[in-house]
């Protein structure tokens, strides 16, 4: 309430749902919802949680080790998962026709630590389809669709590998 006395532009929520049941997060989605709408404010809504993003933001970001590896509208980057983090992201999710007991899909490696950062791909120590270049070089933003952009100098290759129906 005290972050909305003043009349923001910006409502930064983040993980205003983490650990709470599904009737609350739905609750206090709403509440924020109407909040933005009447208010008029635009709406950063920090997540880790893809169903909350797919039903609550118009446009998405990814982010990996502090840097936005993928970002467009959210039914763009849902339909056409580009970055080798997103896919794998998408694929760790729990599946409602698994197999009891079975284990959700990981990303291998380790989150590299923020205060020391690789150059060039963030990702490329945990990425499979990562060469040389991408230790080196941080890929530019390549267009994927219009107002979908990727950094990831191997799109090619994810792109073959998603056809074959591999994730991450």
């Amino acid at each position: 309430a005290m972050a909305l006395a003043c009349g923001p532009d910006l409502l930064i929520a983040d993980e205003p749902t983490t650990a709470l049941d599904v009737t609350i997060q739905q609750q206090i989605l709403d509440l924020i919802g109407e909040l933005v709408a009447e208010r008029g404010m635009a709406l950063l809504l920090i997540s880790h949680d893809l169903g909350v993003i797919a039903q609550n933001v118009a446009h998405m970001l990814v982010m990996y080790g502090g840097s936005v590896v993928e970002s467009g509208s959210t039914e763009s980057v849902f339909a056409h998962m580009t970055h080798p983090y997103t896919r794998g992201l998408f694929a760790a999710r729990p599946k409602l026709n698994a197999a009891p007991g079975a284990r959700l899909a990981t990303i291998p490696g380790t989150v590299p630590e923020l205060v020391d950062l690789p150059p060039g791909c963030r990702f490329a120590g945990r990425c499979r389809f990562t060469i040389d270049d991408c230790f080196t070089t941080v890929p530019p933003p390549f267009e994927v669709d219009s107002g979908h952009v990727a950094r990831c100098i191997r799109l090619e290759a994810v792109a073959e590998a998603a056809a074959q129906g591999v994730y991450a």
